[in-house]
C-alpha cells in the first residue's frame, strides 16, 4: 500500500510537472497566452489528457512563482507587473541574491569548477548580445539565459533552502516582466559585465567588492542608459562651473 502511494505521488507529481512546462512554454515561448489572458482548466485537461486535480496543484504552483493569479469565482489569469512593481521585484532579487553570495564567501566560496560553468553562461550571453539578432527575438533569448545564470549562480549555495526558493520564485517573476518589457542592448550589456564582476568577487572571495556592488545595483531605482548619464554628468559639470 505505501509503495503504492509512493507510486501514485510520483505520478502526480510528473503530471503536474508537465502542465507547469506547457503553461510556462505558452506564455514565454510562444506567446500565446498574454498579461490578462484567462488559462481555461477544461482545455488544459483537454490538451494534456491530464486530470483537473495535477492541473489545479501545477496552477497553484505557478501563482507562488508570480506567473499567474486566481480571482475568486472567476478563475485563473496570466499576471501582469506595472513599471515600479517590476523594479521592486529586482530590488528584492538583488538584497536575497547578495545575501546569498554572502553566504558563499562566508563558506570558503564557490569551487572553480561551478565559476567556470557560470562564466560560460556569461558568454553566451555575450554572444547573444553581440549576435545580429534584434528587438524580441534577442530580448527573449537573453531573458532565457538571463535566468539560467542567475539560478546557477544560487546553486553554489550549499544550504539557504529558503532564500534560494524565494529566489527562484523572483527569477520567475522578473523573466515574466523581460519578456513584456524588450530589454534595450545597452541593459544586456550592462548585465553581462555585472555578471562578470560578481564572478571575481566569488573566486577572489571579495566580500567588501561585493558589498560595493551591492549599493551601486541599488543606487539606482531605474536604469538610466549611457547616454543619459553622460547628459547629466556634463549638466552637473556646467552647474559647478557656474
Amino acid at each position: 500500500m505505501v509503495q503504492e502511494n509512493s507510486r501514485l505521488s510520483a505520478v502526480r507529481g510528473d503530471l503536474k510537472g508537465l502542465v507547469i512546462s506547457h503553461v510556462r512554454q505558452l506564455i514565454f515561448e510562444k506567446n500565446i497566452l498574454c498579461c490578462g489572458d484567462q488559462i481555461n482548466e477544461r482545455e488544459l485537461s483537454r490538451t494534456l489528457g491530464v486530470s483537473r486535480a495535477p492541473i489545479r496543484e501545477a496552477l497553484k504552483e505557478l501563482e507562488e512563482q508570480g506567473l499567474i493569479i486566481s480571482v475568486k469565482y472567476k478563475g485563473w489569469f496570466v499576471a501582469d507587473f506595472r513599471e515600479q512593481e517590476f523594479f521592486e521585484i529586482n530590488k528584492l532579487r538583488t538584497l536575497l541574491e547578495h545575501s546569498l553570495l554572502e553566504s558563499i564567501i562566508s563558506q570558503g566560496g564557490a569551487e572553480e569548477e561551478e565559476l567556470l560553468q557560470a562564466e560560460r553562461l556569461n558568454e553566451e550571453l555575450n554572444a547573444i548580445v553581440e549576435s545580429p539578432d534584434s528587438g524580441e527575438r534577442k530580448a527573449f533569448a537573453f531573458a532565457e539565459k538571463e535566468m539560467e545564470f542567475h539560478l546557477c549562480l544560487h546553486s553554489f549555495a550549499r544550504d539557504c533552502f529558503w532564500t534560494k526558493k524565494m529566489l527562484r520564485n523572483l527569477s520567475y517573476q522578473i523573466q515574466c516582466s523581460f519578456h513584456r518589457r524588450l530589454y534595450k542592448e545597452w541593459q544586456m550589456k550592462a548585465s553581462v559585465e555585472t555578471h562578470r564582476m560578481l564572478i571575481q568577487c566569488l573566486r577572489k572571495r571579495d566580500m567588501e567588492t561585493l558589498y560595493d556592488l551591492l549599493s551601486r545595483r541599488l543606487g539606482k531605482k531605474h536604469l538610466v542608459s549611457p547616454e543619459i548619464e553622460e547628459e547629466r554628468a556634463v549638466g552637473d559639470d556646467c552647474g559647478q562651473t557656474a
